[in-house]
């Protein structure tokens, strides 16, 4: 049994409301905590199409699904993989949380297992299905191109932030 799940954020519609990728990634984080994979969960995102972080709208989706709201914390300064890694940390370390299960669409997994790796957290990943269903094919072609071209971009910009932390 992991410490903690840990849900990455997505960005939000322009009005606030969630994305169908959010809704996917906090119901698969809700549906691991109702199997008693971890006994919390921690909502990664900050605002970036709009002022609300995108953790609050994570948490209350999850509250809303019946996860006690002591169960549910938040990571709210995030905006990028490596932000949600850094001070996912911090959290992780202030807590004494050690093993967690890493939540994100399954195109995204890659990249961000090996962020969260690299900055020292012991994480397994477990993909929120329906992706396709939510996007369609184009949709899902088109992130795994940004992905093939993020990932070694993403290995060179963990590698600066390590070395930067001396």
């Amino acid at each position: 049994m992991a410490d903690i799940i840990v849900v990455l954020g997505a960005a939000l519609n322009d009005d606030g409301q969630p994305t169908p990728t959010v809704r996917r990634r906090v119901a698969h984080g809700v549906a691991l905590w109702k199997d008693g994979r971890a006994p919390r969960l921690l909502m990664a995102g900050g605002p970036t199409r709009h002022a609300t972080p995108e953790s609050h709208v994570m948490r209350n989706l999850a509250v809303d699904a019946g996860v006690p709201a002591d169960a549910v914390h938040v990571e709210e300064r995030s905006t990028r993989t490596l932000e949600n890694a850094a001070f996912s940390k911090e959290i992780l370390d202030a807590e004494g949380w050690r093993k967690a299960l890493l939540v994100t669409d399954p195109t995204h997994m890659p990249r961000a297992l090996y962020t969260f790796r690299r900055l020292g957290m012991s994480v397994k990943g477990t993909a929120s299905p329906g992706m396709l269903r939510d996007g369609g094919i184009l949709y899902v072609m088109g992130v795994v191109v940004r992905e093939v071209v993020a990932y070694p971009v993403y290995r060179r910009r963990v590698a600066r932030y390590l070395a930067g932390r001396g």
